[in-house]
């Protein structure tokens, strides 16, 4: 009996020493894009799902309300008090409403806003082993994070996180949720600028990190299409030594995380997941510089773009996988592609379609260009615009590309939309509000008898097979969700037959005017299309031995003809294998074979030259590795700037040891020894 008794108390010791059999499931992640009313229903639903005993205990944090990490005054303490207690009470009732009958909901707020609230003793009291969720407001991500890191409260939450708890959090709160955590954009950076090298601010370090519990196999971004963050994600999935793969949730959406899986988006609008990993289109990526003042542009192909909308759809971001109900979708193994609808007719004029060149015409490059095809100093150009305010307004716009074109060399004119003379060597046509717009009829005739073409803004659209007729992005918060955010549901976009003289759909403006949800309705629409992406101060010259990309900007190619589409049970847009390619200027505009089994010769990283404040003398410049481009000091404002420390290191942060809460451990070393006290009873009988 004593070597039995001895055998089963040594294998309790061993259950209760592995850390694999003694930690619980872990809990859910519920990453929120932002907003609170439209998605209190659905983390309610998983909080009540976890209740403990009938109890729903929900425990608030607010440290993303804080100003600052370190001190913040008394009257801003009340403040932040205040709204987030406004915030706890919504959060229960909103619980109250999905519990059934028996089940209670209390939520209670932890008055963490500094790193000192983050160690005291009666904070960390209300981390109970009760808690069934933990939701973390709105606000900053960066000072939240500043005042967690490496504290109690931190390792609280992980431990909770472990056995069971769940984590939600919107906007700020759900940022968080990912252990490499984008904390925005560098100083100087923003949408316009999202593809430049450096844009997108990573935190991948011990010392500054995401919640140690979130995402591991994915970066998290927030109000993703609502503020046109696709280009700062894509930037930032792209840089070396993080996880490639990148999770954008709508504002007044969320999405649950379970061991990696996501699944249930719940709320409004989609979760869009971009993999440069499958691919390589990490390993592949391009610097392109376009500019002394400025650091380069990247460049990717073949980047894997998913959506998910409300349904019975999911995302394995462990096998980068999608599940479509029964159906799964894996990436193809290789992919060859061709941009057929690029192709010109046999004696077509030369195309330029530009994103908008309204506020850099003089000297413009592009201008330029076009007035080489069109004749250099022989050229005779007419100038068109229309989708203005007012005729009279048009007249303006038109007059101002001629006289730039004057000053470059040519001979310009305005016209009404009349048919051109024979001496006339070129056609600008410019345009504000595709909504507003009637293509001249004569322009696909005079283009197919060889004339060169350079449409910009709204008319380059005109020029495609298909195009969103809309106007530009409204800055109302209603009117501008419509636009952003609805058009990624079917029906939310007018699509119409344009001129058809290249076989591909356009989009102008897309960081600029926030475009994405017409890029993504027009590829959705017509998935045997390429969708092309077009940018301020950005063109495509198509001729007949093949496309390019010109400007200042990088541009976007959306090739859905390997995908699978689905709509979500809102009508939402469900994609999964779309193909993202990202040109810089400079660049021919073709694909690149798409191969799981690719190998890319590492690329050099550039090194950014510190930044200096005034008072500081004349810095030496961060070396770089060698190999490493390096890059002088942008002085201009709407340059861009960073600090060396902001190059992200290369060993990604490791979670902390999973640990079994104390109470835990001493109810199941109870409950084992018990057992072995019968066993060893049992077997004495049975002797």
């Amino acid at each position: 009996m004593k070597k039995h008794l001895f055998f089963i108390l040594l294998l309790s010791s061993i259950i209760l020493s592995s850390p694999v059999l003694a930690q619980d499931t872990p809990g859910l992640l519920i990453p929120i894009g932002g907003g609170y009313a439209d998605v209190y229903a659905g983390f309610s639903q998983a909080a009540v799902a976890n209740a403990r005993e009938g109890q729903v205990n929900i425990l608030i944090l607010a440290p993303t309300y804080s100003t600052n990490a370190i001190e913040i005054s008394e009257a801003e303490r009340q403040t932040n008090t205040k709204d987030a207690e406004e915030r706890r009470f919504q959060v229960e009732e909103a619980c109250k409403r999905a519990a059934p009958p028996d089940v209670t909901c209390k939520a209670t707020l932890a008055p963490i806003f500094t790193r000192a609230d983050a160690s005291d003793a009666a904070h960390l009291k209300l981390f109970s082993e009760d808690l069934a969720a933990v939701f973390i407001l709105g606000g900053d991500q960066t000072v939240a994070m500043e005042i967690l890191a490496n504290t109690p409260a931190e390792t609280r939450l992980t431990e909770l996180h472990h056995s069971g708890t769940i984590i939600g959090g919107t906007s700020a709160g759900g940022g968080m949720q990912s252990v490499t955590m984008l904390a925005g954009y560098n100083p100087n950076y923003a949408s316009e600028s999202a593809l430049f090298f450096g844009a997108a601010d990573l935190w991948n370090s011990p010392e500054k990190h995401g919640l140690p519990s979130g995402l591991q196999n994915a970066i998290l971004d927030q109000h993703f299409h609502q503020r046109a963050r696709l280009g700062r994600l894509v930037n930032a999935i792209l840089q070396p030594g993080v996880i490639h793969v990148g999770v954008g949730v709508d504002a007044y959406t969320g999405v649950i995380a379970d061991d990696e899986i996501l699944r249930g988006v719940f709320g409004l609008y989609t979760v869009t997941i971009l993999d440069a990993e499958t691919y390589h289109a990490a390993d592949g990526v391009r610097y392109v510089p376009v500019s002394e003042s400025r650091p380069p542009l990247v460049s990717a192909r073949n980047i894997l773009v998913s959506l998910l909308s409300p349904g019975n759809f999911a995302y394995d971001l462990k096998t980068r996988q999608a599940q479509f109900g029964q159906l799964s979708y894996s990436p193809q193994k290789k992919i060859e592609r061709r941009f057929e609808g690029l192709n010109l007719p046999e004696g077509a004029g030369a195309l330029i379609l530009a994103g908008d060149l309204s506020n850099s015409l003089d000297g413009n490059a592009i201008l330029a260009r076009f007035l080489q095809l069109a004749g250099g100093e022989n050229a005779n150009l007419l100038v068109i615009s229309d989708g203005g305010a007012s005729k009279a307004a048009n007249q303006r716009t038109a007059q101002r590309y001629a006289d730039a074109l004057i000053k470059l060399g040519a001979k310009a004119s305005t016209g009404s939309g009349d048919s051109p003379g024979q001496e006339i060597t070129g056609f600008v046509f410019v345009g504000r509000d595709a909504s507003k717009m009637t293509p001249p009829e004569w322009v696909k005739e005079y283009w197919l008898a060889g004339k060169p073409i350079l449409a910009d803004n709204a008319a380059a659209t005109l020029m495609s097979s298909f195009y969103a007729a809309h106007p530009p992005t409204p800055s109302e918060s209603e009117d501008a969700e419509a636009a952003t955010q609805q058009s990624f549901w079917r029906g939310k976009t007018n699509i119409q037959p344009g001129l058809g003289l290249v076989d591909i759909t356009i989009q102008p403006q897309m960081l600029a005017d926030n475009r994405f949800g017409r890029w993504f309705a027009l590829a959705y629409r017509h998935p045997d299309l390429l969708a092309v992406g077009l940018n301020k101060d950005t063109a495509i010259e198509i001729r007949a031995d093949g496309a390019s990309v010109l400007g200042e900007n990088a541009i976007f190619a959306l090739d859905l003809r390997f995908a699978q589409l689905a709509l979500g049970t809102d009508d939402g847009f469900v994609i999964t294998n779309g193909l993202l390619d990202i040109f810089a200027p400079g660049e021919p505009l073709q694909p690149e074979t798409a191969d799981v089994n690719a190998i890319y010769p590492l690329q050099p990283t550039p090194a950014l030259r510190a930044t200096k404040t005034p008072a500081e003398e004349p810095s030496a410049q961060a070396s770089p590795t060698p190999g490493v481009v390096s890059l002088s000091e942008a002085p201009e404002a709407t340059a861009t700037q960073a600090s060396a420390e902001n190059v992200p290191s290369q060993a990604p942060l490791q979670p902390p040891a999973q640990s079994i809460p104390p109470v835990w451990g001493l109810l199941i070393g109870l409950v084992l020894v018990v057992s072995a006290i019968l066993a060893a009873n049992f077997i004495k009988k049975r002797r």
